[in-house]
């Protein structure tokens, strides 16, 4: 009995060192398999960083773990990765290894593959690697690789097929897949399991799907010889919408053949709600619907570089209704027949038929129709929108938390005709009638800084160009008038066009402090972020304000013109009175793409009253601290460049440009700078600093102010000053003095006063250096020329009484 269980033991020991040394002993060898295998059957740089072999996790077959393995494209896909997995693993039959027929693999799991497939615009497939005669040693001996898969688990997959030819760009994100059944030789019959979070396809420049989220559950049969596949009652959920899918497509060399069908399995209308995405479900929830729907489609023909198959989806809805709840009125009699049809070949063959829309929105009736045809090469549309919508009734319908309505809107519009005929002007073979109203409609929202109110206003459609007349409202204390037209509004819908318009606005008070976004808000432009000027705009704005408030400033007789166009706001020639003065603008506010904000100005400012100023605007407090309290007046000329910061603040690190400064009768009051200075003075010279007036051209480098040197007077003293302060307003001025005697503290008097000759000195000069900051400045004075006068009028005087003595004594003959 002892002996059996010492024998169990050893064969049990002897079994469990085997499985652990037979990866170890093999692991060689394998590795050496797998890189000869790769290496020799495809035309790509494959690489990765490790293998690792177990017995322990699939006995009784061996477990090949491949982690970081990529697929790099040679030649015109050179850099482009075609595969990355980060963690491949394989079970194969151990005994396979001394078999001539190859290695047998029976399950395959990937951790994280990416797949990115390319197809350049020559229509050449970056996937295409397999080399066209593998007349390898290893081929030559009978070895290869058998597939014999039970088993295929893919977790967290990336899918990116972009066609370049086409374009067409077809992404899947975190797809999870279970794929189990008889996968043996080149036929297989699997069952398929799976779901993906977000689904996206463009197709020329257009986007059909965003963000879907997609299920499947059902079979798939294949022929790999024929590479064909064959659907065996699959059901989809896209959203929450099910779809039954059925057919066959079949993968060529060079082009692929489709012959699918679908349909909504259901036929309740409620069933339709589930293709909204996801993150809008939530306002769905605990709906009412009514209704009936038929659902289908199909794609069929074949798919290469020059024609797309045929496609189709049928849409109807009859008695539909929509009711939400807690809330008293629905959305009822919806009626929708909707068709999208294209034949094989070109997209340019797609027509849309909306034949029918009709509805009532709490009792607002609303019908509308639409038909499109050759939407690329010449959009040729066909359609019509009536209804009047009552606000205050239409939020009984439907719920608005985050928005307040009120107000009548009216629209009958007709429209029919070519595209090409608005390129060509022709505009009296594109008919294009209707009146939109708008009486006494208000807006409140979280988004907007102050409740939005037009009092009336008429907008009249034609072909040319849409009108609007009588637009007059209000938004918090701010009032408005406007009229104007907007053309070329055909090309902005139909074919990404630039939209022209002019307007003219009119105001008698605009407080623009109301109307700036607010931090409190959610919206992001009310977070501070600088609002973005649209693309394909092209509008003249003709303004006249007859006064505004504009943080503390006052605002008046504001006229001029706006042109907004290529992201970018252009003020030509904006006139306006404020801080007591004149202002004069010309420049550019602009917002690149993919950059912060900037903005290029030119002003000429004339009497702006330096204390206002200071009070008002952040870019005379930060480059003239000093002048808190002061007053005064200056006139300026200045070009300045930069970019714009949240809370529209200029990012001063980036200020650039110059001008020219001319001040009037500037007094500094208290200023810590001056209390520095006047320890070297006459106590109480620097309480109250009267400066001249003056003139001097100054420079603004990242930031930073370049003074070029002037003169003037402070406190009655000549002086010169010139210097720079940086961004961070440190300071490195030099200031030059011509200083009365009697107005030199007695220190310095002390100090050069009591040499003789230097009572015939009444001015002095003295150097002052400027350093630190306004708030604590450095001082240090320079004497050195000082000095150099006192000696020099010590030198004349000790010359004077040396001859005096001579004369005195008579001593002046001797050395005649």
């Amino acid at each position: 009995m002892k002996k059996g269980i010492i024998i169990t033991i050893a064969i049990l020991g002897l079994l469990i060192l085997s499985m652990i040394a037979i990866p170890y002993i093999f692991k060689g060898k394998i590795t050496e398999r797998i890189k000869l295998a790769a290496n020799e059957s495809v035309n790509a740089k494959i690489d990765f960083s490790g293998v690792e072999l177990s017995l322990f996790r699939s006995f009784p077959q061996l477990n090949i773990s491949i982690r970081d393995l990529s697929v790099t494209g040679i030649n015109e896909f050179e850099h482009t990765k075609l595969l990355t997995v980060g963690v491949l693993s394989t079970s194969l039959n151990l005994s396979s290894l001394w078999k001539r027929d190859g290695i047998s693999i029976t399950s395959i799991v990937m951790n994280h593959p990416s797949i990115n497939l390319v197809v350049n615009k020559k229509g050449k497939s970056n996937w295409d690697i397999s080399k066209a005669s593998p007349d390898t040693k290893v081929k030559a001996e009978g070895k290869g690789t058998t597939v014999d898969l039970k088993k295929i688990e893919v977790r967290e997959a990336q899918l990116t097929y972009n066609d370049e030819s086409t374009p067409m760009l077809f992404s899947m994100r975190n797809g999870v897949f279970d794929i189990s059944g008889a996968m043996k030789g080149s036929n297989s019959k699997l069952n398929i399991a799976g779901q993906a979070d977000s689904i996206n396809f463009e197709y020329n420049g257009s986007r059909y799907a965003s963000n879907l989220k997609a299920a499947i559950k059902g079979g798939l049969q294949s022929d790999f010889d024929k590479m064909s596949f064959t659907f065996l009652e699959n059901n989809l959920l896209i959203n929450k919408l099910p779809i039954e899918a059925q057919g066959t497509f079949i993968l060529g060399e060079k082009d692929y053949n489709f012959d699918v069908s679908f349909k909504s399995p259901t036929s309740a209308f409620g069933d339709l709600l589930g293709f909204i995405p996801d993150k809008y479900q939530k306002n769905l929830k605990g709906i009412e619907t009514k209704g009936d729907i038929a659902f289908g489609g199909f794609v069929k023909g074949s798919y290469s570089a020059a024609t797309l198959p045929g496609f189709g989806v049928d849409l109807k809805i009859s008695g539909g209704r929509i009711k939400y709840p807690n809330l008293p009125k629905e959305i009822e009699k919806i009626e929708v027949t909707a068709t999208i049809n294209k034949p094989q070949g070109d997209l340019d063959l797609t027509k849309v038929d909306v034949e029918k829309f009709d509805a009532s929105i709490a009792g607002n009736p609303l019908t509308a129709s639409l038909h499109l045809a050759t939407p690329v090469s010449d959009p040729q549309v066909k359609g019509n929108l009536k209804g009047r919508i009552d606000f205050a009734s239409l939020k009984q319908a439907i719920p608005m938390d985050s928005v307040d309505l009120e107000g009548i809107m009216d629209a009958a519009v007709d429209f029919s005709g070519k595209y090409s005929s608005i390129e060509k002007e022709q505009y009296e073979n594109f008919k294009t009638e209707g009146t939109i109203s708008l009486q006494e409609f208000s807006m409140a929202s979280g988004s907007l800084p102050q409740k939005l109110v037009i009092r009336s206003a008429n907008i009249g459609l034609n072909p040319k160009s849409i009108s609007m007349t009588n637009f007059t409202g209000n938004m918090g204390e701010s009032d408005f008038t406007a009229n104007g037209s907007v053309s070329n509004y055909w090309s902005y819908i139909l074919k990404n066009g630039v939209l022209n318009g002019s307007m003219a606005v009119n105001s008698r008070y605009i407080n623009f402090n109301q109307l700036m976004p607010n931090a409190t808000s959610k919206d992001t432009t009310a977070a501070g972020k600088p609002f973005e000027i649209p693309e394909n705009f092209d509008f003249t704005i003709q303004s006249s304000i007859a006064k505004a408030l504009y943080d503390r400033m006052s605002i008046t007789g504001i006229t001029g013109k706006v042109f907004v166009k290529e992201r970018k706001v252009i003020l030509e020639g904006l006139n306006l009175n404020m801080l007591s003065g004149k202002v004069l603008v010309s420049g550019a506010y602009s917002t690149p793409k993919g950059a912060a904000p900037d903005f290029d100005f030119k002003m000429d400012i004339k009497d702006f009253d330096l204390p206002t100023a200071y009070q008002s605007l952040s870019t005379i407090r930060h480059f003239l601290p000093i002048a808190s309290q002061s007053t005064g007046a200056f006139n300026t000329g200045i070009a300045l460049t930069g970019k714009i910061g949240n809370g529209y603040a200029p990012i001063f690190s980036t200020l650039n440009g110059g001008g020219l400064l001319t001040a009037k009768n500037i007094e500094l009051i208290g200023a810590n700078l001056f209390k520095e200075i006047g320890k070297y003075f006459r106590k109480d010279l620097f309480n109250k600093v009267k400066v001249s007036d003056f003139l001097t051209n100054f420079k603004v480098v990242d930031g930073g102010l370049v003074v070029s040197p002037f003169s003037t007077k402070i406190a009655g003293q000549d002086v010169t000053i010139s210097g720079k302060q940086t961004v961070a307003l440190n300071m490195d001025y030099r200031i030059d003095f011509k200083v009365n005697k009697e107005d030199l503290s007695e220190d310095v008097n002390k100090y050069i006063g009591f040499v003789p000759g230097a009572e015939n000195i009444s001015k002095y000069p003295i150097g002052i250096n400027l350093a630190g900051t306004f708030d604590k400045p450095v001082i240090n004075v320079d004497l050195s020329e000082a000095k150099n006068l006192v000696e020099k009028e010590f030198k004349k005087k000790a010359g004077s009484a040396i001859q005096e003595t001579i004369k005195k004594f008579g001593l002046d003959k001797l050395f005649k």
